[in-house]
């Protein structure tokens, strides 16, 4: 609650500039860091600017990428989940398929920044507790930190639908499928959520998308096939 409410009264005072707290750098380890209500410190990278308990998500905090993140392992990312999407197309049966997803997931879960890795880890703690609201408050500051990292997107629309919120989860998933179009798994939740709202038309949709990069998904086949009676009807 007392995230919610932060988070609330800085979306009213947005477009004012928030100036760097006096307080922003620990005084016993010399590092900045980020001031979360409900949580406490987040450590941050040396240097970074730090905004206080009122910033409000949509002013981002830069995260620091590790130091061994270099272009050339960018090049070798990449190169690999090619390798991994060859396979998972080519699957025989639903077990190979799910051995190569979890590899792929594995990658797509690799921040590149502490920083949000710890958000995230408090984020599935709290989901895990109950506490729901705190959780989706904790990845609003991952997504204002990396607003190009699907991850990020996923993880909040999943957190909102599991909270019965399908429709506001919807502009997750979309966002997260724009960035990475091979995001199979954001494919099936936002066909799952459209399903929610009783959109069953683009629901269909997002399960063809889905299985048309992981076809040896059995539920989401299962659920197309009922939709396209549901939406198209019978063959004649």
């Amino acid at each position: 609650m007392a995230l919610a409410a932060a988070l609330t009264a800085s979306s009213a005072a947005q477009g004012q500039s928030e100036p760097d707290l006096p307080g922003a750098e620990d005084e016993d380890a010399g590092a900045p860091f980020l001031e979360i209500p409900g949580i406490g410190r987040i450590p941050m990278p040396p240097g970074t600017r730090v905004f206080g308990p009122r910033a409000s998500p949509a002013t981002p905090v830069a995260p620091q990428k590790r130091k061994n993140a270099e272009p050339s392992s960018d090049r070798r990312r990449a190169a690999t989940l090619d390798g991994l999407f060859a396979k998972l197309a080519a699957a025989e049966d639903a077990r190979e398929a799910d051995a190569v997803s979890t590899a792929i997931f594995g990658r797509w879960a690799r921040s590149g920044s502490d920083t949000i890795d710890l958000l995230l880890a408090r984020a599935a703690a709290a989901e895990n507790g109950g506490a729901g609201a705190l959780a989706k408050g904790l990845l609003d500051y991952v997504v204002a930190l990396a607003p190009d990292w699907p991850e990020g997107y996923v993880r909040r629309g999943r957190a909102l639908a599991a909270r019965g919120e399908a429709e506001m989860a919807l502009p997750d998933f979309e966002k997260a499928a724009r960035l990475e179009p091979r995001r199979f798994d954001a494919l099936t939740a936002l066909g799952a959520a459209n399903e929610a709202v009783g959109d069953k038309k683009r629901a269909l949709e997002a399960y063809r998308r889905s299985l048309a990069i992981s076809p040896r998904q059995e539920d989401v086949r299962k659920a197309e096939e009922r939709l396209k009676l549901e939406v198209e009807g019978r063959d004649i």
